[in-house]
């Protein structure tokens, strides 16, 4: 037998009564922690939970009632989105691509309306599988009907349970909230609130609300969203007071409220008042144990971007953090609210200095916006944290991208496009190209003669990178004079002094909710400002018949000269003029001296006593084959066949390209032009515009009489109408190209002010060019 020593024996004695001590505490512990281990994990995880939506409710047989399936599909989508321990995605066909996706079940059902009374069958379809499952039919007596919107949901949500159990999923069965037995309709009851029509007129629902005098909270639910529907300050204060703070109801309606008025007060750029309800409806999720939704993230996410448009961006980071981690575990990033959370947590990381955190944040959405202005948006963005980061290649390949979608949607002239070219000869110039830098920065500058370009952020900075560069070449006096033009038109706060190294001046990123895109994107702020520069300048009516008819030789001669050079195949011509040759006449062959070219003469002066239509008779004379249109007013049409002398007429009907057309320049293009009727000379047909290039003038007619509000929708009509043409418009001094399938005009030049002044005659151009053209604004490739 193995002897132990003296020493071995006493350590074998310690431990046993050590032990024996021991004994009962270490039991219970270790008992307490195997209890404590086998309670059920009571985080929701993607796992764990039922992601569902509902789908539509049919009929059997032809004897239906639309109207109460209707309603019961409403009241079990209200039901439903009270329910916890699951996701409930919404009504699926309303669903966002994304949350179609992620829904793992849709629940649906069919109704079928029998002698005695309505049977109704619930169903369960996998998304994933595509299979249906069928669950037990309920039947409703046609007296009891009112009980129909529990036992509906009870049907549906039984299924629902059964499913889980049957198929031993690994899900937690949803916390069902039913509708209480209070609640209940009576028959009578029921059959009125099926008269509720979702689509009427607001006066109409709530005249059914009103006479069925119900307090659920599914038609306190109804009657909420028909005020809701008045987006006023003074309503919805109102209705917060009355049924906002209310405790006695819903959760769920509190926080609908909370979060339709913090959305109205995020519209209105009010951030601290939309903050103040956006809180109250996170309070209201948190206490209602349904944080693990997207209800949820879109409210932290609308707290952070307040947050950040209100200037407290490191305050944002937490909320925007929040947000995008539900979204994430939701699967809900690509869903257009998490895509929304993912760009504003990208702009903030860049304003925190985390470059690489942004640039891959703002990477993950790209391609991901619906809208593609906010894809150019995007597109800057990026390209300004990969400037920053040094990848300088990346950036001009990204900008070059962006320039094909500003051309797609016409907005070579908006800010976001000069702000990107300020960007872009940044970065040309950071990979060795200073000549490619020089001259887009110095196009910029050039703009200032076709619209008032001198007061944006872009143009000083295009000053003060100029400098800079100059003085790098070693321009130090053309240096110094760029930089005195940058301090001249920068606030006092904002001149930053030349660096000593080369650091440009690129601007910053832009947030959504900050950009404007005036009348709905047909015209850029600058381009807007250029148009009503001249219009409304006059009063037709208040003018002598002289002045309204005022013209002379050779004033338009500008226009035929930009005509000659693009028509003239030995002409020596910028890029800009070739580019905007092959976008108006294609293959010149075809367009000899005119040929299947349309001008359209507005406001000509056809009644002056001695010139009558002179500048449309020199565009007739100088482009035979041109079909020269002159559009007058009926008025002054019949003043020119009453009072202009014979010999003159006859001097203009010899031109037989010449038309004149009686009609209004700024009424609907298609009812002026088509009708023969406002044709005077009615030997010659009416030019058929199908399949040719169109040329508009209107210098000193309705460019100087008509308001702008006129003008505006001239633009747009002539677009709609003519948008298989392309069209040059001469308008006043400015000249706009609509390319051929487009329907919106993009401002791409300027004439001189020769033959301009409407109260005297000059044939002066002030030492300016005949015409110029925006190299930006007329093709999408970066022209040197």
């Amino acid at each position: 037998m193995f002897q132990l020593s003296r020493f071995q024996k006493n350590t074998l004695l310690i431990f046993i009564l050590l032990a024996s001590i021991a004994y009962a505490p270490l039991y219970y512990s270790i008992k307490n922690v195997v209890k404590k281990e086998s309670i059920p994990i009571t985080l929701e995880t993607p796992e764990t939970v039922v992601f569902f939506s509902l789908g539509e409710f049919d009929s059997k047989r032809e004897m239906s009632d639309p109207r109460t399936i209707q309603l019961l599909l409403q009241t079990t989508h209200f039901q439903f989105q009270n329910t916890t321990d699951a996701v409930y995605l919404g009504k699926h066909s309303e669903l966002s691509p994304s949350k179609q996706s992620r829904s793992e079940i849709i629940l649906s059902g069919t109704f079928q309306w029998e002698e005695k009374g309505i049977k109704f069958t619930p169903k369960l379809r996998y998304v994933e599988s595509k299979s249906t499952t069928t669950g037990n039919p309920i039947f409703v007596k046609y007296e009891e009907r009112g009980k129909l919107i529990l036992e509906v949901q009870s049907s549906l949500t039984h299924l629902v349970d059964e499913t889980i159990r049957l198929n031993r999923l690994i899900k937690r069965n949803p916390q069902w909230v039913f509708v209480s037995e209070e609640e209940i309709l009576s028959e009578s009851e029921f059959v009125k609130l099926s008269e509720y029509d979702f689509n009427a007129s607001s006066e109409s629902r709530k005249t059914v609300l009103v006479s069925l005098n119900l307090k659920t909270n599914f038609t306190e639910w109804l009657k909420v969203k028909d005020r809701l529907e008045k987006q006023t300050e003074d309503n919805l204060k109102e209705i917060w007071k009355e049924v906002g703070s209310n405790a006695k109801l819903s959760k769920f309606l509190r926080f609908q409220i909370a979060k339709n008025i913090s959305h109205f007060y995020f519209d209105k750029a009010e951030y601290s008042k939309s903050i103040e309800y956006a809180t109250f409806a996170k309070r209201e999720k948190e206490s209602s144990k349904q944080v693990f939704h997207s209800d949820y993230a879109d409210i932290l996410s609308l707290i952070g971007k307040c947050l950040v448009l209100d200037g407290k961006k490191e305050e944002s980071i937490f909320y925007l953090t929040s947000a995008k981690k539900i979204y994430e575990t939701l699967g809900l990033l690509t869903d257009p609210d998490g895509i929304q959370n993912s760009y504003f947590y990208g702009l903030v990381l860049f304003d925190v200095s985390q470059l690489e955190l942004s640039a891959y944040e703002l990477s993950f959405i790209q391609g991901k916006l619906s809208d593609v202005y906010q894809t150019i948006y995007l597109d800057y963005n990026l390209a300004q944290t990969l400037y920053r980061l040094g990848r300088y290649d990346a950036t001009i390949t990204l900008l070059k991208e962006q320039r094909t979608k500003i051309f797609e949607v016409s907005i070579p002239n908006f800010d976001i496009a000069l702000q990107s070219l300020l960007l872009y000869g940044a970065a040309q110039y950071n990979v060795g190209n200073w000549s490619i830098a020089k001259s887009v920065w110095e196009s910029i500058l050039h703009a200032k003669s076709t619209y008032a370009i001198e007061e944006k952020p872009y143009y000083r900075f295009a000053l003060f990178n100029l400098s800079i560069l100059s003085r790098e070449r070693n321009h130090i006096e053309e240096s110094e004079e760029y930089y005195k033009q940058y301090v001249k038109l920068s606030p006092y706060g904002q001149i930053e002094p030349i660096p000593t190294t080369v650091n440009f001046e690129i601007g910053k990123p832009i947030y959504p909710y900050t950009w404007n895109l005036t009348n709905n994107g047909l015209f850029s702020e600058l381009e807007e400002k250029t148009i009503r520069s001249y219009t409304g300048r006059y009063l037709f009516q208040s003018q002598d018949e002289e002045i309204r008819a005022r013209t002379y030789e050779n004033r338009l001669e500008d226009t035929n000269l930009i005509l000659d050079d693009l028509l003239n195949p030995n002409a020596y011509l910028s890029k800009s003029m070739l580019v905007l040759r092959k976008s108006l006449f294609g293959d010149l062959k075809l367009h000899e001296r005119g040929n299947q070219v349309v001008f359209l003469d507005i406001g000509p002066a056809l009644n002056h006593p001695e010139y009558p239509g002179v500048t449309s008779q020199a565009v007739a004379k100088h482009f035979p084959k041109m079909e020269v249109v002159l559009w007058e007013l009926p008025g002054e049409v019949e003043l020119f066949l009453k009072k202009v002398k014979p010999e003159l007429k006859e001097k203009l009907y010899s031109f037989s390209n010449i038309r004149i057309l009686s009609a209004d320049g700024v009424g609907d293009f298609q009812t002026e032009y088509n009708d023969p009727k406002h044709w005077i000379l009615r030997n010659r047909s009416i030019p058929n515009l199908k399949q040719k290039t169109v040329i508009i003038r209107a210098a000193n007619s309705i460019d100087i009489y008509e308001p702008y509000t006129k003008i505006l929708p001239h633009f747009q009509n002539l677009g709609k109408e003519l948008k298989e043409n392309p069209v040059l418009y001469f308008f006043n001094r400015s000249i706009l190209l609509k390319p051929k399938g487009k329907e919106k005009f993009i401002l791409i030049g300027n004439q001189s002010i020769r033959g301009f002044h409407h109260n005297f005659q000059s044939l002066d151009r002030n030492g300016e060019p005949p015409y110029s053209i925006l190299p930006f604004s007329i093709s999408e490739e970066v022209i040197p």
